[in-house]
């Protein structure tokens, strides 16, 4: 999936509506920012580095930072509220996706906030919340299925006890084609390397909040090898667990 990475910060630069006349064409421009598009009426035409792109009433798009955009067809008629910002993308499951789907009549009170807003004397601390209320709101749009929530509850529940993806499908009864099939729609990744990350994050979690010592913490996260261990919180962190631990108690916005 290739969208906003929401680990990083996100940041509001400059948003209003847009009213394109009949027969209009977007602008032809290099844009430095990012720039969300939400339209609710009519369709927005316009090619990003030479790639068409038409987004229809209920749609909203991102265009990518450092991008060039052009008019080749003529739009038709669209409505819509543009956002610039400042963020960095990623190919991380949890990214906002660049694309997707959206309900005008749910976000139409907060699409008109937000350019009322632009247009005042609002503090931008304001500006910024509302930018990120409406980031979440697209965001759930994309929550996973019903049966991968399931899945993510169990493994976090239970992350000392699964050795095997055998484990996960004896519990629900699924075959292993039908789990990874899920896994990889949902999460993006295969479920032993989703139970690993889980692991991984268990241990930054216990690590950063206990004393325990190390090896206590990567049993109880379900490793049961200390090299693997200490190979997959490396590629991780790029630091060991101990590095990890005094530099989170001396300088934890640092790391």
């Amino acid at each position: 999936m290739i969208g906003i990475n929401f680990d990083l910060p996100v940041t509001y630069k400059h948003a209003s509506l847009r009213f394109f006349k009949k027969d209009e064409r977007h602008v032809t421009r290099t844009c430095y920012d990012n720039v969300l598009l939400l339209v609710y009426e009519g369709v927005l035409r316009f090619s990003e580095n030479g790639v068409q792109r038409e987004v229809r009433a209920g749609e909203y798009f991102i265009q990518r930072k450092n991008s060039h955009h052009s008019g080749e067809i003529v739009s038709d008629a669209p409505k819509y509220l543009y956002v610039h910002f400042d963020g960095e993308w990623t190919e991380e499951r949890d990214a906002l996706p660049y694309s997707g789907k959206f309900s005008y009549d749910s976000l139409s009170e907060l699409i008109q906030r937000i350019d009322r807003a632009a247009h005042q004397f609002t503090p931008y601390n304001e500006l910024q919340y509302l930018f990120l209320k409406l980031l979440m709101k697209l965001k759930e749009k994309h929550r996973r299925n019903d049966i991968a929530e399931i899945f993510f509850d169990y493994i976090n529940d239970n992350l000392h006890n699964i050795h095997s993806l055998s484990d996960i499908c004896k519990e629900f009864n699924y075959s292993k084609n039908y789990v990874i099939r899920i896994f990889n729609r949902e999460f993006g990744v295969s479920p032993i390397q989703f139970i690993n990350e889980m692991r991984i994050k268990r241990a930054l979690y216990i690590l950063e909040t206990t004393s325990k010592p190390i090896k206590e913490i990567m049993e109880e996260c379900g490793f049961v090898d200390y090299p693997y261990f200490y190979k997959r919180f490396v590629k991780k962190t790029g630091i060991s667990p101990q590095k990890w631990r005094e530099r989170m108690r001396t300088n934890p916005i640092g790391c």
